[in-house]
């Protein structure tokens, strides 16, 4: 799963949060962020469960988008 978020700052919290949780995460340079994805990092997970979007959210990290790749 790829969460893409709007800053480093933003990227780290939600790392911190979800590894709170015992959820690991990589934090991301985000390649070709568009221009509405501000700095354009991304947080990378292996296998997460279906709720770390709203995990994060609830934490107040801004989400801007997450999709599951293979």
């Amino acid at each position: 799963m790829v969460i893409k978020v709007g800053s480093v700052t933003y990227a780290m919290k939600g790392r911190n949060v979800l590894q709170g949780y015992g959820i690991r995460a990589r934090v991301v340079k985000t390649p070709k962020p568009q221009k509405n994805e501000g700095c354009g990092y991304s947080l990378v997970l292996r296998d997460p469960p279906m709720n770390v979007p709203e995990i994060l959210r609830r934490a107040g990290v801004e989400v801007l988008d997450a999709k599951w790749e293979q």
